[in-house]
């Protein structure tokens, strides 16, 4: 059952209210500590939830619409969205992964009146986020949209295991490198010329960043070239500039045919020879064996 406070309740029965939410983000990993504040007023308010006096600002337009709850077992969901202004949330940063997993608490306060306490409308994460242009919206996570989630192991055709992790055995080198030359892409394309190593070596490596704008993310490999001309799988987040600093290693795309190249078959943990679909049946997983007729 929720809880609201006695005084804000009988605020709320009034023909008129004066009641606007405030959204707090907690944000994770690289940002671990930042939390944002927002209002759906068009002033900004300060105000203390129990966790410390925080500013709610209405400058970004950061808001939850179409919000959607039951008292069963179904998964609350709303949009979370926002606008570039002078401070808070940049679109560079949402890119940058500001707002993965963060946590995300929605309460509904009397602005008139804050001693009345709050009301808390949501409480759950952030998930899929999209930008558009100067523009984002990230995607409201529940609780009960999480509990739902597979945490079982399941079969599949590649390998499970994280390359180098308890399962897979394998030992992996980190290799430093120093951004000698900016690409044409500037978030995505760099020339590292310190890097040895054939065309194809870190094909679908890892880059861990440790200076530069980007300092603290990970990256994913694309490609590699002769000569340490690197293209980034997804942007980085933020430029590329020369002398950024990072480590990079080699991975591996977690088929049977790799493993057994490395000599680390008995470490594969897919189920590569699970039997798949005809190219022309739609059930995934089927398949049809011909009988001749007796």
């Amino acid at each position: 059952m929720k809880q609201i406070p006695i005084l804000l309740q009988e605020h709320l029965r009034e023909p008129a209210t004066t009641w606007c939410f405030l959204l707090r983000v907690a944000c994770v990993g690289r940002w671990e500590g930042v939390v944002f504040g927002f209002t759906t007023l068009d002033v900004d308010l300060s105000y203390d939830d129990g966790a410390g006096l925080i500013a709610y600002r209405a400058e970004n337009g950061f808001k939850p619409e179409r919000i959607q709850s039951a008292a069963d077992f179904g998964v609350d969901n709303t949009d979370l969205m926002g606008w570039v202004a002078a401070t808070g949330i940049t679109v560079e940063e949402v890119s940058a992964g500001l707002l993965d997993y963060a946590e995300v608490t929605v309460y509904r306060v009397n602005y008139m009146d804050l001693s009345q306490g709050h009301e808390v409308v949501m409480f759950g994460t952030c998930g899929q986020t999209k930008c558009h242009g100067n523009a984002w919206v990230t995607e409201y996570r529940s609780l009960m949209q999480q509990a739902k989630q597979t945490i079982s192991t399941v079969y599949s055709l590649t390998c499970r295991a994280g390359y180098g992790d308890e399962r897979c055995g394998m030992r992996f080198v980190w290799t430093d490198g120093v951004v000698t030359t900016e690409g044409d892409d500037p978030d995505r394309v760099f020339t590292a010329s310190g890097l040895a190593g054939a065309a194809g070596f870190y094909d679908l490596g890892i880059i861990q960043w440790l200076t530069g704008s980007n300092v603290g993310l990970e990256s994913e490999v694309f490609s590699f070239e002769a000569g340490g001309r690197i293209r980034l799988a997804l942007p980085a987040g933020f430029d590329i500039g020369a002398g950024d600093t990072f480590r990079i290693r080699q991975d591996c795309d977690k088929t049977f045919a790799t493993c057994k190249q490395k000599g680390n078959v008995l470490n594969f943990r897919g189920e590569h020879l699970t039997p798949v679909s005809d190219t022309s049946l739609s059930v995934p997983g089927a398949y049809v064996r011909s009988v001749d007729a007796a």
